[in-house]
């Protein structure tokens, strides 16, 4: 059967050629000349990004003066906070490659830019939840809520997965101290924990444990004792409602993956990376701090499945080099030009009208077949 095919009279091959071409080039204009958007908030994000920043150098400086040389195997970026493979106090396994992304001042400026979202204003309580294991992020927590003039709280867990904070003489607890006293924070942590397995470190040796309870003396951290997980969880939200005096809390913001603040694998695989505003139905009935908050409507800032989360805000994964201030879409993202498309949707309309329903196209064609026997002819 032969096929056949529409095509409007008097409308040659070379016409629709043409149009197609005209076409394919309006469309890679408006991706060539794209613009570039300057984010909302850009001057605290950018104030945030310069004090984390600072912080990052102060605590690479005190490790390499008086704790270890920064190993840059594993810290190609030589930012002095990706910790060792083991320690022991390393309460369990960690991915070298989030530790790695951590590892960027402009963390803060997303913290930031959550808790703008999460809808906080000047003077609002913010309750933070951070472990050994994220020290950068823990720094972007706390940066990120001073730079939005905010009260808060947080709860510690001493303890650090691998490549964490996790030497013993200078666990998250002592970071907090030196940042502190450098006054790059407003405040330290209230309370403590061990963490790891059961909020109490199970799994880890005595030895271990013992380094822990001294790291939370010494920086004089209140101790939480854990009996069981569900004692934890109680206490952790007795010190925020303690802290509160009875002020609503705006935010929680979780660091990592602490099974007090997460809950087990079944529930922390329901929580979003980023901003949470409700509890997913299919873990409302399993216990954690995070699903305690959102299930009395605040929101929870989820700052875990950090490759995950860093892609989104166009931060580099497992950088070489350290980021420079002020990188990353938080802080600018390119887009297409509406003038432009615009005028380029004009200009299309107006070739086709020419092309087609005056019949230029036409035209064009009957020419280029003149010619072409004028040719023949000579």
């Amino acid at each position: 059967m032969q096929k056949l095919y529409w095509r409007p009279a008097r409308i040659s091959s070379l016409v629709h050629l043409l149009i197609a071409v005209i076409a394919i080039a309006s469309l890679l204009s408006a991706e060539r000349f794209q613009v570039v958007r300057i984010q909302q908030h850009f001057e605290q994000k950018l104030q945030a990004a310069n004090q984390m920043h600072r912080g990052m150098e102060i605590i690479r400086l005190h490790r390499i003066k008086k704790v270890a040389p920064v190993d840059r195997e594993l810290d190609p970026a030589d930012s002095g906070l990706v910790g060792e493979a083991n320690s022991v106090i390393t309460t369990s396994t960690g991915s070298l490659a989030a530790k790695r992304t951590s590892a960027n001042p402009n963390w803060a400026a997303v913290v930031v830019d959550l808790l703008l979202e999460a809808g906080v204003q000047p003077g609002d309580l913010v309750a933070i939840g951070v472990s050994g294991s994220f020290p950068a992020l823990n720094l972007a927590a706390f940066v990120g809520a001073d730079i939005l003039e905010l009260d808060f709280v947080s709860i510690a867990s001493a303890g650090a997965s691998s490549f964490g904070a996790n030497f013993p003489n200078f666990t998250w607890l002592d970071m907090e101290r030196v940042l502190h006293e450098a006054k790059v924070i407003s405040r330290t942590s209230s309370a403590g924990s061990m963490g790891g397995t059961q909020d109490r470190a199970v799994g880890t040796s005595s030895s271990g444990r013992k380094r822990l309870r001294e790291a939370l003396a010494r920086n004089r951290i209140p101790f939480i004792e854990v009996d069981e997980e569900l004692s934890s969880i109680d206490q952790r939200m007795d010190i925020y409602d303690n802290y509160s005096g009875g002020r609503r809390i705006a935010a929680y913001i979780n660091v990592g993956g602490s099974l007090v603040s997460t809950g087990p694998k079944s529930l922390k695989r329901l929580f979003h990376p980023g901003l949470n505003l409700k509890p997913d139905p299919r873990g409302v009935g399993v216990d954690s701090v995070m699903m305690r908050f959102l299930r009395d409507g605040v929101p929870v800032i989820n700052l875990s499945k950090v490759v995950a989360l860093a892609e989104h805000y166009g931060l580099p994964v497992e950088p070489t080099e350290l980021p420079p201030v002020g990188s990353g879409l938080v802080f600018e993202s390119r887009g297409h030009s509406r003038a432009l498309v615009a005028g380029l949707l004009v200009f299309l309309l107006f070739t086709l009208y020419g092309l087609l329903k005056l019949e230029l196209g036409a035209r064009i064609a009957a020419l280029g077949s003149r010619r072409r026997q004028m040719e023949r002819m000579v």
